[in-house]
């Protein structure tokens, strides 16, 4: 079943010039149950730049993230596993490196928390570890 949601997404970096984030909130839509979701939405990030992303998790522990749209990517957040992802944007396209250290998810269908921490690095140099918290609502508050 497919329903209507606020997402709040407050995404946090840390690299080696300090911390930096960036928070959202917009509408998307929660399809699935408690063990195996999806969560889509429409994200603008300046310039005239779009992409639509899908966050798929399954079992409350593996999140994939899939981004298409002007900026495109595909990663898998697995707590303990390193996985290599490619990110695409219109200036070029890189691969990374995504090693979880915790996905934890109390999202159903009435709401919940998704909570990811991860770090990414290139060509084996970290280049930011970060901290993804999503709150997903049936209401603004």
């Amino acid at each position: 079943m497919k329903k209507d949601r606020v997402i709040r997404i407050t995404d946090t970096q840390t690299t080696a010039e300090g911390e930096d984030g960036v928070e959202v909130t917009t509408m998307g839509h929660f399809r699935g149950s408690e063990d195996d979701y999806t969560l889509s939405f429409e994200e603008n990030f300046g310039d005239g730049l779009k992409s639509s992303t899908r966050i798929s998790v399954k079992g409350q522990k593996t999140a994939s993230i899939m981004r298409t749209g002007d900026i495109c990517s595909e990663i898998t957040v697995e707590p303990g596993k390193r996985h290599s992802c490619r990110y695409t944007t219109p200036y070029g396209d890189m691969f990374i490196g995504v090693f979880a250290q915790n996905v934890f998810s109390s999202v159903s269908p009435k709401g919940g928390q998704l909570e990811m921490t991860y770090t990414v690095d290139c060509n084996g140099s970290l280049i930011a570890k970060k901290q993804m918290i999503i709150k997903v609502s049936d209401t603004l508050h």
